[in-house]
């Protein structure tokens, strides 16, 4: 029960906090990462999601309990 517990939290903070979480995550990523980002949001314009990207899929896996 306690994990599912945990699932639950899990997934009302990202909703709640989503904006907070990619800011964290940006600022996680190194120069490289960075200028990486930087061109797809210019190369992508409106249609780049990040909350999609798998970077940043695998960053909350990880750093959002």
């Amino acid at each position: 029960m306690d994990s599912n517990k945990n699932t639950i939290l899990k997934i009302e903070r990202t909703n709640d906090n989503e904006s907070t979480l990619i800011a964290q995550y940006i600022n996680t990523l190194n120069e490289k990462e960075l200028h990486g980002y930087n061109i797809a949001k210019e190369h992508l314009g409106m249609s780049f999601q990040i909350e999609k990207s798998i970077g940043f899929i695998n960053w909350k896996k990880i750093n959002v309990l």
